[in-house]
């Protein structure tokens, strides 16, 4: 018996870790003044930012909410 609580200790706490995160996609683009690119991810929930040296935002990305602006 001690094993399965272990085990059930195990996945509540991966539980946890993955109910703090979310993948978002397609994100608004746009260039600063300083020729960084600026990603815009947001939902009706969340809304993250994301400053890159690329030209181009990565399509997907995950993000802690606990980070959401």
């Amino acid at each position: 018996m001690k094993g399965f609580s272990l085990i059930f200790y195990g996945l509540l706490m991966s539980f946890n870790v993955a109910a703090g995160q979310i993948t978002m996609n397609a994100p608004e683009q746009s260039t600063t003044a300083s020729g960084q690119t600026l990603c815009v991810y947001s939902n009706s929930i969340y809304t993250f930012t994301y400053v890159t040296k690329s030209k181009h935002c990565p399509y997907s990305k995950t993000f802690d909410t606990e980070d959401a602006d």
